[in-house]
This record gives structure tokens, C-alpha cells and sequence, in this order.
């Protein structure tokens, strides 16, 4: 049974937008692909209360959907539920949860017992949406960002302006600390363009084989050393952390790059 990485995180807000009375610490996980640590998801469930978090926010994919592959969704709805009986859980869609949302005749029903899964469980799915959540003094506007299939293809994706995140989500709050929740890294500068604050992602599964000095070797598009691939980022003031996650599904290998949970601690 592979080790849980905790990967921990500091980012200061200003007063301006609203520093917390106290630090909140906020568990991030993504790309958990139906993997399973212990009995239940018991290791990694207690690993991530086992941190004390404020809120827990999920970056997506978390089952796998493929066409002529039977799509398991329990795993999944299963530890965010649990988490959730703990702790506020957030989440936005991976490619692979919106694949089954865009082509309902692939994966009859999916979707809908995705989202029943999660409201049944008291977590909060974000489409294209947006909510505030009061803590420690301060409010955080978080923002779910679903983005088209089209920004997930193979070896070529199109590029995402901030003009199109815009049309998505509107725009964000000016005197708020936003926070976006948007699976693939890769459009970085369109999201700092666009006013997150922080960027929340995964998706490139920390580029699968790690090599020093070099970083992640490829991504889910069959990139070459992805730009984005692992760890903490800036541009224009605004920050970006980048997890590797939790599990595989094509590239089934994780080489120097052990599943990970990231703690963000606000402050």
C-alpha cells in the first residue's frame, strides 16, 4: 500500500481582501481515479481529517470514464460523502465526470448518479458556479470552473482565455480573496488574468514519472514536460498550486511521485 504525501502550503491574504483571524487550513485532493488506500478508503480518509481541516476542496476526477469500460462511481462518492459527515467538502468536475455529462448516450445515467451521490452526501458540486463561505473572520468566494472537453484533447488542446472563463463564471469578486477551482492547469495565466487569487488544480498527475531537476515527463495530452505539472506557482501577484494527486488511470505509473494530499493553511 503506497504512503499518503502530505504536501503543505502557506499563502498569506492581504487585508484588503480580508485576512482570517486565524489560519484556515483547507485539505486539497484530486485525480483519485477509483483508487483505493486501505479497506474503504479508510487510510486516506483519516490521513485527511487526520489534518484538522477547515474545508475540503476536490479538483476532480475522481472515478474514470472511458467508452467500453464500465464506469465505477462508488469510490469516489463514497469518501467524499464520509469526509463530508466531517468536514464542508467542494468540488468541481475532472474531464473525466463531464465526459459523462456531455455524452449521456456513452455512459447512460452517470452523470445523474454522480450528482444525486454527492447531494445525498451533503457535498457541494460547483458547474460553472460560484459560492461564499464564511470562516475565521473573513468570507472566501470560491469559484468552480467547468471546462469544456475540447480543453483536454490529445497532444493538441485549444487555449482558454480569460474572455471565455469569463463567459463561464463572470467575473470575480473585487474586494473578496477568490479562489478557483479548475482541474487542468495548463491556462494558468488566463486564470490570474481573469482574478483567482489562488488557482486550485490537478489533472497532470504530477507528469506520472518524476525526474530531478527535470519535473514531471508527461501529461494526460501526451505532453512532454508540461509546464504546470507539480507544486506552487505565481504570475501578476496571483498563485497557482498545482497537485499531483492521488491515483492513474492510462499512464498507470507513478515514478518518484507518491499520491498526495495538499494542506493550504490561509492565513
Amino acid at each position: 500500500m503506497s504512503r499518503i504525501k502530505m504536501k503543505s502550503y502557506r499563502i498569506s491574504i492581504s487585508e484588503r481582501k480580508g485576512k482570517p483571524e486565524k489560519p484556515i487550513r483547507i485539505a486539497v485532493i484530486s485525480d483519485l481515479h477509483n483508487r483505493r488506500f486501505g479497506e474503504g478508503n479508510n487510510k486516506l480518509a483519516s490521513a485527511i481529517l487526520g489534518q484538522y481541516p477547515d474545508l475540503i476542496f476536490c479538483i476532480g476526477d475522481m472515478t474514470v470514464c472511458k467508452p467500453g469500460r464500465e464506469t465505477k462511481l462508488e469510490v469516489g462518492i463514497s469518501l467524499l460523502k464520509r469526509l463530508a459527515c466531517e468536514c464542508p467538502v467542494y468540488c468541481v468536475n475532472g474531464n473525466h465526470e463531464f465526459r459523462s455529462k456531455i455524452y449521456p448516450e456513452t455512459y447512460p445515467n452517470i452523470y445523474s448518479k454522480w450528482v444525486n451521490g454527492l447531494k445525498r452526501g451533503g457535498v457541494i458540486l460547483l458547474e460553472d458556479d460560484k459560492t461564499e463561505i464564511a470562516c475565521k473572520g473573513t468570507t472566501l468566494v470560491l469559484h468552480g470552473l467547468e471546462l469544456p472537453i475540447k480543453y483536454y484533447k490529445k497532444r493538441r488542446a485549444d487555449f482558454m482565455s480569460a474572455e471565455e472563463i469569463r463567459d463561464h463564471i463572470g467575473e470575480p469578486e473585487e474586494d473578496r480573496y477568490n479562489i478557483l477551482l479548475a482541474h487542468n492547469p495548463d491556462f494558468f495565466e488566463s486564470y490570474a488574468l481573469w482574478g483567482a487569487d489562488l488557482t486550485l488544480s490537478g489533472h497532470l498527475h504530477g507528469g506520472s514519472v518524476r525526474l530531478p531537476f527535470a519535473g514531471g515527463v508527461i501529461s494526460p495530452q501526451l505532453k512532454l514536460f508540461p509546464k504546470y505539472d507539480y507544486g506552487l506557482y505565481e504570475k501578476y501577484a496571483h498563485k497557482m498550486v498545482v497537485t499531483s494527486g492521488l491515483g492513474t488511470h492510462s499512464i498507470a505509473m507513478r515514478i518518484n511521485n507518491p499520491p498526495e494530499v495538499v494542506i493550504l493553511e490561509l492565513y
